[in-house]
């Protein structure tokens, strides 16, 4: 199984999750190494980056999640990962990693939001068990996204022409770059590009109960 990586997150200290594009069956996938999630360590021994294509071997084996993560979770052989090219790749026209054309379309208008302040949503999410993907993508102008810092959080308001959300930022390379540079370094982090592929993903389940996948930019490409 070949996939173009295109989301590397990170989850917690030291735990980070990894997605990719299998254009062969245009699908996306998330591989878990040994049906969990990845080290620091694991991702710089084999190259695995946003724009790289790794090559992975399922075990065959479910994993034992629900949807909306259940789309595209499965488990791979820890000792089969390897790095066929380390990229980049083109991440806006012919073969691209799929997009849709809003960020409701993205999750299968099932997206759903807590508040909303200045005309901006808050708190957006995917109820728990949603017959959905929980990965998606869309293209906007370099304009239409902007890195703010709410909470001591690192956030990004993104507008996709239809509605202003305000999302957590999980992708690695601009937490790393917030963190040691503050939020100007994170935005100097983005792309040089006019046109932005916006990675988008749905974190686990949350809350008590534990019912809203809630939705984080995963990464900005150009």
């Amino acid at each position: 199984m070949r996939l173009v990586i295109t989301d590397v997150t990170e989850m917690s200290t030291g735990n980070y999750c990894v997605a990719g594009w299998r254009a062969h069956t245009q699908q996306m996938v998330r591989p878990l190494p040994g049906g969990g999630n990845w080290t620091l360590a694991r991702l710089q021994n084999h190259g695995v980056a946003p724009g790289a294509t790794v090559q992975f071997q399922p075990t065959g084996q479910a994993h034992p999640g629900a949807f909306p993560h259940s789309t595209e979770d499965i488990p791979v052989d820890v000792n089969a990962i390897q790095l066929v090219n380390a990229g980049p790749i083109n991440w806006i026209g012919a073969g691209s990693p799929v997009i849709f054309g809003t960020v409701a379309a993205a999750f299968g208008n099932h997206v759903a939001n807590n508040n909303q302040w200045n005309g901006v949503l808050q708190g957006v999410y995917v109820a728990a068990g949603a017959q959905t993907r929980s990965l998606g993508a869309i293209q906007i102008d370099r304009n239409a996204i902007e890195l703010v810092e709410s909470f001591e959080k690192l956030k990004a308001v993104v507008d996709d022409g239809h509605h202003e959300y305000q999302l957590a930022v999980s992708s690695k390379v601009l937490k790393e770059a917030w963190r040691q540079g503050g939020l100007n370094a994170a935005r100097q982090a983005l792309p040089g590009a006019a046109r932005y592929h916006v990675r988008l993903g749905l974190a686990r389940p949350f809350g008590n109960p534990a019912d809203k996948c809630y939705m984080m930019v995963n990464g900005v490409h150009g």
